[in-house]
């Protein structure tokens, strides 16, 4: 298996044919309308030259995006053990109500 690395995959054009094209709306079986000419295109024809990418400029600089750094959540209060929560939604009650009970 050959690894091909991403600066090299966003630099060969993804457009290769009409169905590939961002303009291209599909209608029929085979067929299709360029919204961009106004015009009935075939999908398995070759792009024109004003064919644009589906994932067009915003996706041209991937090493741009940034990653969603994780969060970690602290609980202050008493973590409730699964079987006390299923056991309140059972009953009815709530947890508060439960945990007061309990410490009385």
């Amino acid at each position: 298996m050959k690894l091909i690395s991403v600066n090299t995959f966003m630099k060969t054009p993804l457009t290769s044919a009409c169905r590939h094209c961002r303009h291209y709306t599909p209608e029929g079986r085979r067929g299709g309308i360029c919204a961009l000419l106004s015009v009935p295109v075939q999908s398995q024809w070759n792009a024109c030259s004003l064919a644009v990418s589906p994932f067009g400029p915003s996706w041209e600089n991937i090493t741009e995006i940034e990653l969603w750094q994780e969060q970690t959540v602290s609980l202050d209060e008493t973590a409730v053990i699964v079987s006390e929560r299923n056991a309140c939604q059972l009953t009815g009650t709530t947890l508060t109500e439960k945990s007061a009970a309990v410490s009385v």
